[in-house]
Parts: C-alpha cells; sequence; structure tokens
C-alpha cells in the first residue's frame, strides 16, 4: 500500500531500474551531454566526451535513432535535409559517437547525424536527441535480484536534475529487495551520483527492452516541448548512493 510506504534508510545499495527510469536516465543524464553543440561550446564537457573513453562494461551499448518508426522522436530526416539514422554513442561500453548538426560536424570534423531539429519554422534548428536507448541485453528480470540480498527496485520517474556529469532523480514508486525477492514498497526513493561512475556500475542489462510511450517533450534553448523516444531493458547498477532519511 502507497500510503503507508516507509522511507527508505539512506545509504549505498544496489539498485534493479525499470524500464522507465532507465529510459529517462539515459537521455536526461548521458542524451544531453552527447549533443554537440553544448560539448563544442562546453570545455569541460568537451574534455569529459573524449572519443574512445571507456564510460562502462563491454555490455553497455547505447544509441539514438530517428530512422526508427512510429516513435516519438522518429524523423526520417532533419530540419537541415540530414537523413535520420541509427547513431551508436557508446559502443561496448567505449564513447563512439555524438549527436550533430550540419554545422556542429564541421567544427568538430565529424559526420552531421541527423539531429538539427526546430520545434517549427519559427525557429532555427539546434541539436537534439530524437529515440535516444540503452540496446536490449541478455538478463532476465529474475536472475537480476536473485542474488541481491538487500537493494532497491526503482520505478518510474518523477523528475530529475542533471549538472554536467551530477545527476538526481526520484523514482515514482519503489520496492526493497530482500534475498533475492521483491518485498516491501518504500517511498522517498532519490537516486543520485556521477553519471560516469554509475555508466561504470551497471553490471546487468535485461533483456525486456521497451519504448516509453510518454507524452510531453524535450526542451532545450527556449524550444520546448519537442517530441523524444526514449527506451531501456531493466539495468541493474552496483553501489548507488540513494538519499532517505
Amino acid at each position: 500500500d502507497p500510503l503507508h510506504a516507509k522511507p527508505v534508510k539512506a545509504g549505498r545499495y544496489p539498485v534493479v531500474v525499470d524500464q522507465v527510469l532507465a529510459g529517462v536516465f539515459i537521455h536526461e543524464a548521458f542524451g544531453h551531454l552527447s549533443e554537440a553543440d553544448f560539448v563544442y561550446e562546453n570545455s569541460k564537457a568537451r574534455e569529459m566526451m573524449t572519443m574512445g573513453r571507456k564510460f562502462g562494461k563491454g555490455l553497455l551499448n547505447v544509441y539514438d535513432d530517428g530512422s526508427i518508426l512510429n516513435q516519438r522522436g522518429t524523423t526520417l530526416y532533419d530540419d537541415e535535409g540530414t537523413p535520420a539514422m541509427r547513431n551508436w554513442l557508446i559502443r561496448e561500453g567505449m564513447l563512439v559517437g555524438r549527436l550533430h548538426s550540419r554545422q556542429t560536424a564541421a567544427k568538430m570534423g565529424e559526420h552531421a547525424s541527423g539531429n538539427a531539429r526546430a520545434l517549427s519554422y519559427r525557429f532555427a534548428p539546434i541539436v537534439r536527441m530524437t529515440n535516444t536507448a540503452i540496446e536490449n541485453g541478455t538478463t532476465p528480470f529474475e536472475e537480476m535480484i536473485k542474488d541481491i540480498e538487500l537493494g532497491v527496485y526503482a520505478c518510474d520517474a518523477y523528475g530529475g536534475e542533471t549538472m554536467l556529469e551530477n545527476f538526481s532523480f526520484s523514482s515514482g514508486y519503489a520496492y526493497m529487495i530482500r534475498n533475492g525477492r521483491i518485498a516491501e514498497m518504500v517511498k522517498d526513493v532519490i537516486l543520485a551520483g556521477n553519471l560516469f561512475s554509475t555508466l561504470e556500475n551497471i553490471d546487468a542489462i535485461g533483456n525486456d527492452f521497451k519504448w516509453l510511450n510518454t507524452g510531453g517533450g524535450c526542451g532545450k534553448a527556449n524550444q520546448a516541448p519537442l517530441p523524444v523516444g526514449m527506451g531501456a531493458p531493466h539495468i541493474r547498477i552496483q553501489n548507488v548512493v540513494i538519499g532517505g532519511e
């Protein structure tokens, strides 16, 4: 019963994150850092987002793809006429790509990726995500939780904020995991941490990928709401700082 859920005891836990929260996390915490206009203009971001940098274990793959049919961020062509395509951002744990307009691609000596998007003809196209996702993995949910003596299962996203590599997200609702099973519901589950150590701590990726069918959209440079897609399977992250009591 959510009304009688106790606040989670603050600490570090292994956390299993559902598809919604994982999708919002990869969009907010990583997707925005992959937008090349931001990287180009921000020397700290340029240092962090170096091609070939290892961000996670070999099982982590992340992409942005505006060519997938019938998703919220599907564009086929961006607003500069570049065809949408699958752009790999992380492959096997390594940073391999970023999102570009023609302008940022020329400035950084990379290729236009089909990510120049405008809210309408009244705005200039800027670098925006399309459909951003963590690629499906191989671990069934039961296997993900079965070795966890004490952990948290965090579901749904209830807002969050990111500052460069630091993030903080509130889950919509959550449960304790006790001895490999989902136990009582808990509240006030806020996940906070450093993006890069969190990506490094992802040690299992589920086999149950799904796209989020949420409304709303993404805001940037006074252009909001732009429809974007987010998707992910369940993921397991070790050593997450959870705020609570």
